[in-house]
């Protein structure tokens, strides 16, 4: 009975630890060109803050690229980070005051082209441990069993999360890289039916006006006719 109450106290705080430890979100935005799009994030005091971001998509016109500005705002005014014209990055960063953190993409320098983008938002306590583990064992008669026991625990939960972090980052680039050459090829897809219309048009044009110039070399009553003669002549 002791060994359920003890696996069923283990799942308790494993819960709890799941939740204190901070949120995770991910979200994918649509940039129009000349703007900027911002968002807030409460952070704890010595919680950590971290931003992943990829540009998916930079739209479909000639000159698009897959860049962006990025932006992670103090709340006092100044900036944590800045970055110019990247199709990538990176920001983690312990904060050291509570506050309302903004975290900007901005695609202002772009006239036409708008810009998906990927981004994964983690705001959690790393120093959070598992100590509390402990506390279930404290009323044992064998304290220093239990103690190896919590230590294996802890060290094999640390193995599950990191190797469960390393899979799901995996995945998550796996289908961003799907999704970016999904993006690509549909676009060269889209510019490939634009320029072979345009290919199209121009052969049509040309075919039916070397059929009318052709006619009118033998059609006298044609309008061309004369200065075929004149051009002829000279």
């Amino acid at each position: 009975m002791t060994g359920k109450v003890d696996v069923l106290a283990i799942l308790t705080i494993l819960l709890s630890l799941q939740v204190v430890r901070g949120k995770e979100q991910e979200m994918t935005v649509e940039i129009q060109p000349g703007k900027e799009e911002c968002f807030y994030e409460t952070v704890q005091q010595g919680y950590t803050l971290s931003v992943e971001y990829q540009v998916v998509d930079g739209g479909s016109g000639q000159y698009s690229e897959l860049d962006i500005n990025f932006r992670v705002m103090h709340p006092r005014g100044h900036p944590l980070v800045a970055e110019f014209k990247k199709s990538d990055g990176v920001f983690s960063q312990q904060i050291q005051e509570l506050g309302d953190y903004k975290i900007c993409f901005d695609n202002k320098f772009s006239y036409v082209s708008s810009k998906t983008i990927y981004f994964e938002l983690i705001n959690e306590n790393e120093d959070l441990d598992y100590d509390d583990l402990a506390a279930i064992f404290e009323d044992e008669e064998e304290p220093e069993i239990y103690e190896v026991q919590v230590a294996e625990i802890e060290e094999k939960l640390k193995k599950i999360k990191s190797g469960m972090e390393k899979a799901r980052h995996l995945q998550e680039l796996i289908r961003l890289t799907d999704l970016k050459d999904r993006s690509v090829a549909e676009h060269n897809f889209e510019r490939v039916n634009y320029m072979s219309v345009i290919y199209l048009v121009v052969l049509l044009v040309s075919g039916a006006a070397q059929v009318v110039l052709l006619r009118s070399l033998f059609d006298e009553k044609s309008k061309i006719n004369p200065l075929w003669k004149k051009a002829f002549q000279n």
